[in-house]
C-alpha cells in the first residue's frame, strides 16, 4: 500500500509539472535569452541598415546618372499665328502653239508654318562621375563609401559589445539566483535548528534541567531568525524575477518556470580558472570591444574630414545626350519627321567657392579634425580606467582567494563548534548563550564563504568582459 501510495505522489508530481517550463542550464539560459531580447534585435537592424546604405552608396559610385525625357508641348494661339508666314514665288509658264513658244511668269503665293500646336521630342542622358582624378584623389562618393563601410563595422562592434554586456548581466543574474538558492537554504536549515533547539530547551525545561530564562532564550533565538528567514526567500524570489526579466519573460508566469542549477558544478567550474592578469592586459588592449569602438570612431572621424577634403577638389564627368524630336526637316516645307541627335563630351568642375578658407568645406574639416582628437583621447581615457579597473581587480580577485581558503576551513571548525554545544546543550550542560553563539558564528562563517565565491566569480566575469571572451 505504502508502495502504491509512493508511485501515485510521483505521478502526481509529474502530471502537474507537465506544463512547466525548465531552463537547465546557463547555456540554456543564454541561447533563450539571445533569442527573446529586444535589444539585440534593434541592433542587429542597425546592421541591416548600414548595409543597406553601403549598398545604397555603392550605386551612386558605380551606376551613371541616366535619364529618359518624353516632353509634349503646346503653344497659345498667337504664338502659332505669328509663326505663320506666305511666301511669293514666280513660276515660269511655256505656251506651245504649232511653232510658236510663249513664255510667261505666274506668280504663286505659299503658307509656311513655323510652328505647330502639338510638339513632341524623346531624350536621353547618361553622366558618370570618375571617382578618382590624378592627381586630385578621391572623389567625394567614393570616400562616402568608405564612410558607410566603417559606419556598419561600428554597427558590428556596437552589437557585439550589446551581446557581451547581455551575456554577462545574464550570467551575474544566474548565478546570483543560484547563490540565493543557498541562502535560503542556510536560512531554512538554521530556522529548523533553532526549531530543534527550541524543542530540546521545552523538553529540558521540563525535566528541570533548564530554568525559564533558557527556555525564554531559545524562544527569542528561533523568532529573531524568522525576519531573516522570509529576507531570504523574498530574496530568491527577486533573484529568480531579475533572471526571468532578463530572459524576456512574463513575471506573471514566474512560478510556472524552474531554473535547475548546482552551485557546486559552479564552483568547481570557476575553481579551475586561473588569471594570469598581465596576459589580460594584452587581451584587454587587443580585444576589449569599448576600445575597439572608439578607435573606429576616430577611423569614422578622419573620413568624414576626407569628405570635406574631397569636396573642394576638382571633379571630372564624362556625358553622353541622345535627342529624339517630331520636327521640320527643311524650312520650306510644313512636313514633319522624327529626327535623332546626339552629343557627347568630358566636364571638368572646379568648386571655385569651397577653396575658400571661408567655406563650408573647410569647417566641415576643422570640425571633423576636432572629432578625431576628442575620439584619440576618449581611446587614451578609457584605456587607462580599464588599466586601473584591472588593478582594482586584481586585488579583489587575490583577496578573494584568500577568502575561500579561510572561510572553508573556517566553516569546518564552526560547523564543529556547534555540534559539539548542541550535543552538550542536550544534556543541559552548556546554556543558550553559548549555543548562540555557535549558532551564528556557523552562519556567518557560511555566508562569508558564499559570498567569498560571489566576489571571485564576479571577479573572474569581469576580466573575461573586459577581454572579450564573455
Amino acid at each position: 500500500m505504502r508502495k502504491e501510495t509512493m508511485i501515485l505522489v510521483i505521478l502526481t508530481i509529474l502530471v502537474s509539472n507537465t506544463n512547466a517550463m525548465v531552463i537547465s542550464n546557463l547555456n540554456d539560459a543564454i541561447k533563450i535569452g539571445l533569442e527573446n531580447n529586444r535589444d539585440l534585435k534593434i541592433k542587429m537592424l542597425d546592421i541591416m541598415t548600414a548595409n543597406a546604405n553601403i549598398k545604397s552608396s555603392l550605386a551612386d559610385l558605380v551606376l551613371p546618372n541616366i535619364n529618359a525625357t518624353f516632353r509634349f508641348t503646346t503653344l497659345d494661339p498667337n504664338t502659332l499665328e505669328k509663326s505663320i508666314s506666305k511666301i511669293s514665288s514666280l513660276k515660269i509658264v511655256t505656251n506651245i502653239f504649232g511653232t510658236m513658244t510663249n513664255i510667261g511668269f505666274q506668280t504663286e503665293e505659299k503658307t509656311i508654318t513655323n510652328a505647330f500646336w502639338d510638339n513632341y521630342s524623346v531624350s536621353g542622358s547618361i553622366t558618370y562621375r570618375v571617382p578618382y582624378l590624378i592627381p586630385f584623389g578621391l572623389d567625394v562618393g567614393l570616400n562616402s563609401y568608405l564612410l558607410q563601410i566603417k559606419n556598419k563595422e561600428l554597427s558590428e562592434l556596437q552589437y557585439q559589445k550589446a551581446v557581451n554586456d547581455y551575456i554577462y548581466n545574464l550570467k551575474i543574474a544566474y548565478y546570483n539566483y543560484l547563490f540565493a538558492q543557498e541562502f535560503s537554504k542556510i536560512a531554512i536549515e538554521t530556522d529548523k535548528r533553532l526549531e530543534e533547539n527550541l524543542r530540546i530547551a521545552e523538553a529540558n525545561f521540563r525535566a528541570g534541567i533548564f530554568s525559564d530564562l533558557e527556555l525564554i532564550r531559545a524562544r527569542v533565538q528561533y523568532i529573531n531568525n524568522k525576519p531573516n528567514l522570509f529576507s531570504s526567500q523574498n530574496n530568491l524570489r527577486i533573484q529568480k524575477a531579475n533572471l526571468l526579466t532578463l530572459l524576456g519573460f512574463d513575471i506573471s508566469k514566474i512560478d510556472e518556470i524552474e531554473i535547475i542549477g548546482n552551485i557546486e558544478d559552479v564552483k568547481k567550474e570557476f575553481g579551475q580558472i586561473s588569471i594570469d592578469f598581465d596576459k589580460e592586459k594584452q587581451k584587454i588592449a587587443e580585444n576589449n570591444i569599448d576600445l575597439k569602438i572608439l578607435k573606429k570612431l576616430e577611423e569614422i572621424s578622419t573620413t568624414s574630414k576626407n569628405i570635406s577634403l574631397s569636396a573642394n577638389k576638382p571633379t571630372i564627368s564624362l556625358f553622353f545626350n541622345y535627342n529624339y524630336e517630331f520636327k521640320k526637316t527643311n524650312n520650306m516645307d510644313n512636313e514633319r519627321a522624327w529626327v535623332d541627335s546626339w552629343n557627347a563630351g568630358i566636364q571638368l568642375t572646379i568648386p571655385l567657392s569651397e577653396l575658400l578658407p571661408i567655406s563650408k568645406s573647410y569647417a566641415n574639416m576643422e570640425s571633423a579634425d576636432y572629432s578625431t582628437e576628442k575620439a584619440r583621447y576618449n581611446y587614451i581615457n578609457t584605456y587607462n580606467l580599464i588599466m586601473n579597473q584591472i588593478e582594482q581587480i586584481r586585488l579583489k580577485y587575490n583577496e578573494s582567494i584568500e577568502n575561500i581558503k579561510a572561510q572553508e576551513a573556517n566553516v569546518q571548525q564552526a560547523k564543529r563548534a556547534l555540534e559539539i554545544v548542541t550535543e552538550r546543550y542536550k544534556f543541559g550542560y552548556s546554556s543558550s548563550i553559548e549555543l548562540m553563539d555557535a549558532q551564528i558564528s556557523y552562519q556567518q562563517a557560511e555566508i562569508n564563504l558564499l559570498s567569498s565565491w560571489i566576489n571571485y566569480i564576479n571577479n573572474i566575469l569581469t576580466i573575461k568582459k573586459l577581454s572579450g571572451e564573455i
